[in-house]
């Protein structure tokens, strides 16, 4: 199995979070000319994604770039995203559950605590989506 890189790590480690105002297909070529001349990459894998999760990583992982958007509002965007896919899988767990109390017996169930914490995190998923999409943080 092979080392696995983030796009932009190496950049990142030589430009900081200029790279972040860099469209990505030039990353990927500038980060391919770094690795071709033998530049290391700066961190393990974990810690160069954890480095660059702060910096607008959407749902899929990837940085949220859009024409024409700053790197806040593709920041916020980011939120939004990650937000609503947890929301999703929030309400999936609850509409199982839910399914579950009405085909199977109490051991199988997960818990009136258990679902009210859902329903408070869902609510609050979904608060931070739509600050994120207006703006507000």
């Amino acid at each position: 199995m092979g080392a696995f890189s983030p796009p932009g790590a190496r950049l990142n480690a030589l430009i900081g979070d200029a790279v972040l105002d860099i469209p990505a297909h030039l990353v990927e070529r500038l980060e391919k000319t770094l690795e071709a001349q033998g530049m290391q990459d700066p961190t393990p894998a974990l810690l160069a994604h954890l480095t660059l999760m702060h910096h607008g990583e959407s749902a899929d992982g990837t940085l949220w770039e859009e024409q024409g958007l700053g790197p806040g509002r593709c920041g916020d965007l980011a939120i939004a995203s990650r937000s609503l896919q947890a929301l999703h899988g929030v309400l999936q767990i609850l509409h199982a559950a839910q399914r579950t109390r009405h085909h199977a017996g109490p051991e199988q169930q997960l818990g009136d605590h258990l679902e009210e914490a859902l329903y408070f995190a869902g609510r609050q998923l979904a608060q931070t989506a739509s600050d994120a999409l207006h703006g507000r943080r």
